[in-house]
């Protein structure tokens, strides 16, 4: 990790174009969509009532996988054709079902129409470039957010992540194959922990959280990355160095935009006491919030702790300026005597003094040299050199 940062500091040309590349991107900050991109095809969707992906496809084939559970046993199936095998009126058992790729509208219109899903809330599941939010149906809450993790590159892997929480099930969309919930599912299989024995709100509680949780490792890594660009800022401040310090800034950015959302979005599921969530499991998503105002606070300071090395690095630039014209002043302010000494016995006049004297050279050299120590004794004094 370190020797890749420093190797990227020694790659300014890099670090610019990647600068220009967020750049092109500003209006996508939150969701890592370009909007302007987007807009005609939201627009043209709407016009013609249609229900129509909006973002990045990032994977061929949906995938899906299903859990069905109880205190005693847990099944898994992953060919699933007949969402209906999720029973609504089922109390004994809960249901989890996980998509990768959201792409696919003809079968999200499939699971939205087997579980009496709104039309609203299966476009909202198709478009990524909604702001994280959460909807109280009826029968179900609707829960958005956007999960951002930094890929082997060092840069901002944004993906939106999606929630219906019904009575007895739970479903879960991912724009693509990702490793958030690989916990979850083991616990699941093992009857580890609390999550077969409480009803689905806690597992959409242990989801958010894990999606939480990479809030915390990329604000890890951002700060770690800090550590590193503050020691080549007090050393050696480079135009690299404070690109790198830029880039961090706008990801930093990004960040608190992605959870400010997500916190109101728990602060209106504890506000509005919606009967989907459990009394014995509300102290749960208060402690989610809880974490996520922590979250917010680290990336506060992260970006404070960015925008103070922002200011050290102009600070050092100018010092190492103003040393180097301290230098070359003095330098030229040694030779001004000198040159003119010199530009006097330059000139080609025939009834120069010294001209003809025999020791008029090694005269005007010790001149020079007098000169020459005199003044680098009173700069010493001085304390300018």
């Amino acid at each position: 990790m370190k020797e890749k940062i420093l190797d990227t500091l020694k790659k300014p040309d890099k670090i610019i174009l990647q600068g220009i590349k967020s750049l092109t991107h500003i209006t996508g900050s939150i969701t890592g969509i370009d909007f302007n991109f987007y807009s005609k095809i939201k627009s043209e969707a709407k016009g013609k009532s249609e229900l129509t992906f909006i973002g990045e496809k990032k994977m061929e084939e949906v995938k899906l996988q299903l859990f069905k559970y109880n205190q005693d046993q847990c099944d898994e199936s992953e060919a699933i054709s007949d969402f209906e095998k999720i029973e609504k009126a089922d109390t004994s058992n809960n249901y989890w079902l996980n998509l990768h790729g959201i792409h696919d509208v003809d079968l999200m219109e499939k699971i939205g129409k087997a579980l009496e899903l709104e039309r609203l809330t299966i476009r909202h599941l198709i478009d990524t470039t909604q702001r994280p939010k959460v909807d109280d149906y009826e029968d179900y809450i609707f829960f958005s957010v956007k999960s951002i993790l930094k890929n082997d590159e060092h840069q901002l892997k944004i993906e939106q992540l999606s929630f219906v929480l019904g009575k007895n099930y739970v479903l879960s969309f991912q724009e693509e194959v990702g490793d958030h919930f690989d916990h979850i599912r083991n616990k699941l299989r093992e009857d580890l922990g609390l999550i077969r024995k409480r009803e689905c709100d806690f597992l959409l509680f242990q989801l958010l959280d894990a999606i939480l949780d990479n809030y915390f490792e990329t604000l890890d890594l951002i700060n770690h990355e800090v550590t590193l660009v503050e020691k080549e800022t007090l050393l050696n401040p480079k135009q690299s160095t404070l690109l790198l310090i830029e880039k961090n800034k706008k990801d930093v950015d990004k960040i608190k935009k992605s959870l400010s959302p997500f916190k109101e979005a728990l602060t209106n599921i504890m506000k509005d006491r919606t009967h989907f969530i459990d009394k014995k499991n509300r102290k749960y998503f208060r402690d989610l919030k809880n974490s996520c105002t922590n979250a917010i606070e680290e990336a506060n300071a992260t970006y404070a702790a960015l925008e103070s090395l922002t200011n050290i690095y102009f600070s050092s630039l100018s010092q190492k300026m103003n040393e180097t014209m301290k230098v070359l002043t003095t330098v030229a302010t040694i030779f001004i005597p000198l040159t003119f000494i010199a530009g006097i016995y330059g000139m080609n006049f025939e009834n120069m003094p010294e001209l003809k004297w025999k020791y008029g050279y090694y005269f005007i050299w010790g001149i020079m040299l007098t000169v020459l120590g005199a003044m680098i004794v009173y700069f010493r004094r001085k304390k300018w050199l």
